[in-house]
């Protein structure tokens, strides 16, 4: 099978690192392609178009994002093996290990040439959704992940805008009903505060930075575009701060976000804060 492996990239800090990684791998029916610095949406739109218009070229399409390092040099080998023995698969999705939440995270996809993508304005924000079939889509947590590290060693404004970009998640998922996405962008901001406060890591401490100062507002989805300098030029305010000051900024930013309450009531009541229906936010609160 041929494989047309796409990677987008504009500042990541591991993108040497995955490229080399990529030229590591074993399997040798492949061509990598690199789409360079456009903005989100319209480098996501590109790649799948070339891969549409390409598919009678190739027989799978492996995304890499320049934030991800491959460690199995085999990889390539065994997702190919994975559609060989099964000719329903056309997407397989599997995990990786997320540096920010210290944990398995969704993933690195591969899609089978008959996938198509149709453009669509509906969202900026989620730009990888492809509506699959349940029983043409397999995700992998156990067999082959994690098929990659994820953000391995991000630069501060990498992992600013790391939880910039989470939390503008959270919030278009609230405005879009969709509570799925919602939640494990959601957890992905918790799990980081975390890992922060186990390791005083500064990087992890500005991805919660970048997420709480979203939760209130400050950032809008335009400025997830890596092209957009407001958020590189709003860092400037933060980045001499040791960890220390970072979780003190953070811990009030928390508080003014409802961080009094358990995540779950907190995650309704910044639902609420979105929908401009205050008042029931003290009804959540009164019925902890």
């Amino acid at each position: 099978m041929r494989i047309l492996v796409g990677t987008l990239y504009t500042i990541e800090n591991e993108f040497e690192e995955c490229v080399s990684s990529i030229r590591r791998q074993t399997y040798p029916n492949f061509k990598h392609i690199v789409i360079k610095n456009l903005p989100l949406k319209e480098a996501h739109d590109t790649l799948y178009q070339t891969f549409v218009d390409r598919s009678d070229e190739f027989d799978l399409l492996i995304k890499v994002d320049a934030d991800m390092v491959v460690p199995d040099e085999e990889f390539f080998t065994k997702i190919v093996s994975k559609f060989r023995q099964n000719e329903w698969l056309e997407l397989l999705q599997v995990h990786c290990y997320d540096y920010f939440s210290d944990r398995l995270i969704a993933g690195l996809n591969t899609y089978r040439n008959s996938m198509r993508w149709e453009k669509t304005e509906e969202s900026t924000v989620f730009v990888d959704y492809v509506n699959v079939p349940d029983e043409r889509c397999f995700i992998d947590k156990t067999e082959l992940a994690p098929a990659a590290i994820h953000c391995k060693n991000p630069s501060l404004f990498q992992a600013f805008h790391y939880g910039i970009h989470k939390a503008i998640k959270v919030r278009s998922a609230i405005e879009m009903h969709r509570s799925g996405p919602m939640v494990s962008h959601w957890n992905n901001i918790e799990l980081t505060w975390r890992h922060f406060l186990r390791s005083g890591d500064v990087r992890l401490g500005l991805a919660v930075l970048g997420a709480e100062l979203t939760l209130q507002g400050r950032f809008l989805p335009e400025h997830v575009d890596y092209t957009n300098p407001f958020a590189l030029e709003a860092l400037s305010e933060f980045e001499s701060c040791d960890a220390e000051q970072i979780r003190s900024l953070v811990k009030g930013l928390r508080w003014s976000n409802f961080g009094f309450l358990p995540s779950r009531i907190r995650r309704e009541a910044m639902g609420v804060r979105d929908r401009g229906i205050s008042y029931m936010v003290r009804r959540i609160t009164a019925g902890r």
